[in-house]
């Protein structure tokens, strides 16, 4: 196991994270929600700046298409007939042999969200569909757990940091898959791989932000950003009083 003390040394030195924030990343415990385009990076980050738990979930295998932007995976995990996660768990690890990643070739249900969270500090959002987005954004409202949510498509790229009982969630915004059922998809019009990376950068900046507790300088409603139109704002979201998120039940 390679842990050797200057390993973090880059991250020590920055003024907004320091030994004690680094400590406090150390001994974390993440959930990535989706090991495509966004997860990879995501994971990737996570692991080398050395979060201790990583709890990786996704239930498809790696394919051709995905190389472009999955920078995770190769052509050999292609033809291996490994799950992603179990692919992921062997790259992450050949990364960072000094932290526990435990890999679930499963998809996100209603029966299997919360056993999902248990021991889980902070949920990042990679996900592709608008179900499975709600289904963990209504879990971690319940269990009053942090989550990055995320998403790119063409050359457009979103984040929002959710914070139960400081800010909305995504029902404030849309308070019902079926209201964003008809969005574009990567699998219909096609992703940017830049902008799936510069997502999940942002998505990883914003986990590492609440990891060493400094809140206040998270995202203060959507990022949008189109990369190809050089366009970057930040869209205020106030919180729906009807949302129903507030009223689901702790398991």
């Amino acid at each position: 196991m390679l842990d050797v003390p200057n390993r973090y040394s880059r991250h020590v030195l920055l003024e907004v994270i320091g030994q004690e924030g680094q400590d406090k990343i150390r001994n974390a415990s993440v959930l990535v929600a989706g090991l495509g385009a966004l997860g990879s990076t995501i994971s990737i980050l996570l692991a080398r700046a050395g979060v201790g738990f990583l709890r990786i979930v996704d239930k498809d295998s790696p394919e051709l298409h995905n190389l472009h932007r999955q920078i995770l995976y190769n052509e050999e995990d292609v033809y291996s007939g490994l799950s992603k996660a179990v692919a992921a768990r062997s790259h992450l690890l050949s990364m960072a042999s000094n932290i526990e990643v435990e890999a679930v070739n499963q998809e996100i249900e209603k029966n299997n969200v919360f056993n999902l969270l248990d021991g889980i500090d902070l949920v990042v959002d990679a996900l592709d569909n608008s179900e499975t987005r709600f289904i963990v954004n209504d879990a971690i409202m319940a269990r009053s757990i942090p989550y990055i949510f995320g998403g790119a498509v063409e050359t457009v790229g979103n984040v929002m940091t959710i914070i139960p009982g400081r800010t909305p969630c995504l029902r404030c915004i849309w308070p019902e898959p079926s209201s964003i059922v008809g969005h574009a998809r990567a699998a219909t019009v096609g992703v940017l791989s830049s902008v799936a990376s510069l997502v999940a950068s942002i998505q990883v900046t914003e986990i590492f932000k609440i990891l060493v507790g400094d809140i206040g300088n998270t995202i203060p409603g959507i990022l949008v950003m189109d990369v190809w139109k050089n366009q970057f704002h930040v869209v205020p979201v106030e919180p729906n009083p009807d949302c129903s998120c507030g009223k689901i039940e702790p398991r």
